[in-house]
């Protein structure tokens, strides 16, 4: 799964990367602080076709349909499985004109252990440096988050590099897939869910401290050691 990621390039520089028309005033009404430990039902930014064109918007992070508001459900949610994302009730109706990208400097995901007996942190990004684009669904907003839109990340079986961390990973879109599910019909968006290939993300085991929100500073995502077993990957 995806539990919490890192954004922290400028909303100015996410709009040229990800080629979203918009101007000085659109860019400012999103432009969120930088952070490097973002939690479910947090503010983030995300990207959306709107009439053939891009637009970057802010959104909460987690959907919260009817019934589970109905339900008393308080836990929004914040993944959907591609396998199963156009069967699930919750997802399903979203998939054909409510897709979106969430951008991400890196997400962070923990690995779990008999040896370490704890959890592990790892911050994981793109070796070049670029942030990701990971597919999204979004929804309508609603009192509860402040009138914004609210939106989930995708996530796909982990490729092979990582799955020894966890057996899941963001769906990460790039050049001719992003568009595909932010512009394709139903059909063509769906087929672009699929692990990225080895080799472009690159893990660093990174300090405990990510566990606790409200440790939020670029430290967050620096390289550590020594919290595993040296036997451990032997």
């Amino acid at each position: 799964m995806c539990g919490r990621f890192v954004a922290s390039t400028p909303v100015s520089a996410l709009a040229q990367i990800f080629d979203v028309e918009a101007s000085d005033a659109d860019l400012g009404e999103v432009d969120l602080r930088p952070s490097w430990n973002v939690a479910p039902t947090s503010r983030i930014v995300g990207i959306r076709d709107v009439e053939g064109s891009r637009r970057i918007d802010a959104f909460v992070w987690g959907l919260m349909p009817a019934w589970r508001r109905s339900a008393g459900a308080s836990s929004p949610l914040i993944n959907a499985r591609a396998e199963s994302v156009t069967e699930k009730p919750s997802f399903r109706n979203l998939v054909p004109g409510h897709r979106c990208v969430v951008p991400m400097t890196g997400y962070y995901e923990w690995l779990t252990t008999k040896e370490a007996k704890r959890k592990i942190p790892y911050f994981i990004s793109r070796r070049d440096g670029v942030p990701l684009a990971v597919a999204g669904l979004w929804d309508q907003g609603d009192a509860d988050s402040g009138g914004y839109p609210r939106a989930c990340v995708i996530t796909v079986a982990a490729n092979p590099g990582l799955a020894e961390i966890h057996d899941r990973m963001p769906a990460v879109l790039e050049g001719e897939t992003l568009a595909a599910w932010l512009e394709g019909d139903t059909a063509e968006a769906v087929s672009v869910l699929a692990p990225l290939r080895d080799g472009v993300l690159g893990a660093v085991e990174v300090s405990t401290k990510v566990n606790t929100v409200r440790n939020n500073d670029p430290s967050n995502i620096e390289a550590v050691s020594g919290q595993l077993p040296d036997s451990l990957f032997d």
